[in-house]
């Protein structure tokens, strides 16, 4: 039976309660503009029981058809997904009444991890023994909402069309969550990044790098479920590349504001997020930290050198000419935090696909450091342990070869009850050790809020890092 468009009502409790239905089932994935709006917070995406399951643990690539028995592949991850596109697209090619703004028209989504993107730079290192490197499925169908034209529809066959949709549940979203966390531990204690970062300047007055993005890990417990975790989460923080994911072994919570890249009618966009300052419940204090941002000459440069990164990154897989930077610096202002984000543009060329794209962006450059390479091997020795999830990307590639994939920043794991995430941020020879330190806290201040059932959305100034470090310790 082919498959079709099926309109439905504009959700009224939002898509948040259109997940909760099927949140529990492994490899559902829910992609969560968080109804922004605007051309980065129009679509939500509600995908669940794939036709085909890929996943790579160490340097085995396993894939499944269905709820079948899984299988090594014969070829690496890349070649596997691109084979299992062409058979499905070549069984589904006709598209009929999909209607063309929607994102999705059916196929892969998922997420690579950072080590999968370090292992593809040619750097050995342990991977985290808690997820897969990659894992991603093939998904037939999709349910999709338009925030924007205030439309919802599900595309796929009608007997796949779940029978809730017919009276969605009430959205989860209760001002008080009934799960309960502990108290987010640091990896390192402020010393212990002190000592970090001292090495970080070290090499940069070598000049072995130009940046590099130090980040350190957090640990934490939940009682509640992932779904109700991410639920609180997004309350507190929305942000437009947000994302469920829902695996065997853990589940994956992402409240990133960042794209990695997007391809669309063959052409790139990569967004990075380079300068950060902390939000303040005072208004004056707010708009003062703001305008500190956009006029500081080191955020400014920290940012730049990114640019110039991925204006290579993207260069690879470009029409000769077509790269350009159409917004630079720009402020973006979220619920926790103030950004500085630029845009880097390019017309993919006619002999690559949206897969060459990724393994030439994989892992991101505003997430690893300047140039490339040389930082993701400084950082295997500094931080001591595998990144996993932490700064890679989650997002799709469809039917169509159009894709878009976030940074796994501001992202958590859940693995029975247990909590993981990462902060940190890129460091140039202006740096000052105190203003980092509380800059890595002030990204997931509103993950450990969360997780220590502090009411306040945004997160009280403190007199310094020591300050901080002695809260988070007790």
């Amino acid at each position: 039976m082919a498959r079709r468009w099926h309109r439905l009502p504009y959700p009224s409790t939002h898509s948040l309660g259109l997940g909760a239905s099927v949140a529990a089932e492994p490899w559902t994935l829910f992609l969560d503009s968080c109804g922004r709006g605007g051309l980065r917070g129009r679509f939500d995406i509600l995908l669940h029981r794939p036709r085909w399951r890929v996943w790579q643990e160490g340097e085995h690539v396993y894939l499944a058809e269905g709820d079948g028995t899984a299988q090594i592949s014969a070829e690496p991850l890349i070649p596997t997904l691109r084979a299992i596109a062409r058979e499905e697209q070549q069984r589904t090619s006709d598209l009929g009444d999909f209607p063309t703004p929607y994102p999705f028209a059916g196929g892969f989504a998922g997420f690579f991890s950072y080590d999968w993107g370090r292992r593809m730079l040619g750097i050995p290192g342990p991977d985290d023994p808690t997820l897969p490197t990659a894992a991603l499925a093939w998904y037939d169908s999709a349910l999709m909402v338009d925030h924007v034209s205030r439309e919802a529809g599900f595309w796929g066959r009608s007997q796949d069309l779940p029978d809730w949709l017919e009276e969605p549940p009430a959205s989860p979203l209760e001002p008080h969550c009934p799960g309960r966390g502990s108290a987010w531990r640091p990896r390192w204690s402020a010393a212990a990044y002190r000592r970090a970062f001292a090495d970080v300047k070290a090499y940069l007055r070598a000049g072995d790098v130009y940046q590099l993005n130090l980040a350190q890990a957090f640990s934490g417990r939940w009682s509640a479920s992932p779904w109700q975790l991410y639920s609180a989460l997004r309350q507190r923080n929305p942000a437009p590349f947000a994302a469920f994911f829902s695996l065997p072994e853990a589940s994956l919570l992402s409240l990133s504001p960042e794209r990695l890249v997007s391809l669309r009618d063959g052409r790139l966009q990569a967004r990075p997020i380079k300068g950060t300052r902390r939000r303040d419940p005072d208004p004056e204090r707010d708009r003062a930290l703001a305008a500190e941002l956009c006029a500081s000459p080191k955020d400014r440069a920290e940012n730049v050198m990114i640019v110039d990164l991925l204006r290579n990154d993207l260069g690879r897989v470009a029409e000769l000419g077509s790269v350009r930077v159409p917004e630079l610096c720009a402020l973006e202002s979220f619920p926790a935090v103030h950004h500085l984000v630029s845009s880097i543009e390019a017309r993919l060329r006619r002999d690559c696909d949206p897969w060459d794209v990724l393994l030439s962006c994989l892992p991101g450059g505003s997430v690893t450091g300047a140039p490339k390479r040389h930082a993701v091997e400084l950082l295997q020795a500094l931080e001591g342990q595998p990144r996993g999830f932490y700064c890679g990307s989650l997002g799709y590639v469809d039917a169509r070869g159009r894709m878009d994939w976030n940074i796994l920043i501001r992202s958590l794991s859940y693995r029975a009850g247990r909590v993981q995430y990462w902060g940190g941020g890129g460091i140039v020879m202006d740096s000052e050790v105190e203003a980092e330190y509380r800059e890595s806290l002030d990204k997931v201040a509103f993950i450990a809020a969360t997780l220590d059932g502090v009411e306040d959305l945004v997160a009280p100034a403190t007199a310094g890092a020591e300050r901080r470090a002695a809260e988070i310790a007790r």
